[in-house]
């Protein structure tokens, strides 16, 4: 008996895009014509079918082939290669200013969400139609949560920001909209690749701040700007570290007098 399943055909109820499927199960007592009987009709099913030549039917075991590498194999890297190429390619075309090598891609996705206004703050979620309890800030009070307002205009978000400037020896000054705190605007002074570093800090500044502030939505977990410092510098650190080639960078120094990195 022979049972195949042509690569590109449905399997079940669902259709199988990037991976192939080859099931070849056959009775080694089946003669040439019935083998080129069944090549002929698979043939003429259509072009989502394979020309199976009499000789290409064999009793090798069942096996998965990824379709969109050259030898059909699946890695962690590869995937990697066409998540950048394909998924990011909106991101990278819409910002390719705001893109940093020197954080994680989560870090990156993360902010091109909070520049699309694509986060879950609770002035969104009412307006998708979302039963709250209330709309304003979580953190503060003080006013409805929108995104300017959680990362500019909040207490705490602004408490924060003036440590991580103070961290830096700048001069902190109020922004109007996380777009101007992003892009890193007002530091012109500084050497490309300190500002480099410095916009990494501020994105992951604004990723702590949205990550502790879930914390406290969801787990009832109380923190303030000293810990949310503490942990920008941490994180900052271990990611910056493991990417930047051209300098070491040392812990105490990054803690203590990092200021040195803005003109280097």
């Amino acid at each position: 008996m022979v049972n195949l399943a042509p690569f590109g055909t449905s399997i079940g109820s669902g259709k199988i895009n990037c991976v192939s499927y080859s099931r070849v199960s056959i009775d080694l007592k089946v003669n040439k014509k019935l083998q080129l009987r069944i090549a002929f009709q698979y043939q003429k099913a259509g072009s989502n079918s394979v020309a199976l030549e009499p000789n290409s039917i064999s009793n090798n075991k069942d096996s998965w082939a990824w379709s969109l590498s050259s030898n059909g194999s699946l890695t962690v890297k590869k995937l990697a290669v066409l998540i950048d190429e394909k998924a990011l390619a909106h991101f990278a075309s819409l910002h390719l200013h705001m893109r940093n090598k020197l954080i994680p891609k989560k870090v990156e996705i993360f902010v091109w969400r909070l520049l699309h206004k694509r986060l879950p703050v609770r002035t969104e979620l009412d307006k998708r139609g979302l039963d709250l309890n209330s709309v304003r800030c979580p953190l503060c009070d003080g006013d409805i949560e929108s995104v300017d307002h959680i990362f500019t205009s909040c207490k705490l978000a602004c408490d924060i920001w003036g440590r991580v400037a103070k961290w830096w020896n700048l001069r902190y000054s109020s922004h109007n909209s996380i777009e101007d705190v992003l892009k890193v605007v007002g530091f012109s002074s500084i050497s490309h690749s300190g500002k480099s570093i410095l916009q990494a800090i501020f994105w992951v500044s604004a990723y702590a701040i949205w990550r502790n502030r879930n914390n406290m939505v969801f787990q009832g977990k109380r923190w303030g700007p000293p810990v949310a410092l503490n942990e920008i510098q941490t994180l900052s650190f271990d990611w910056i570290a493991a990417r930047v080639k051209e300098k070491k960078l040392d812990w105490l120094t990054w803690i203590s007098n990092l200021s040195i990195y803005l003109s280097s």
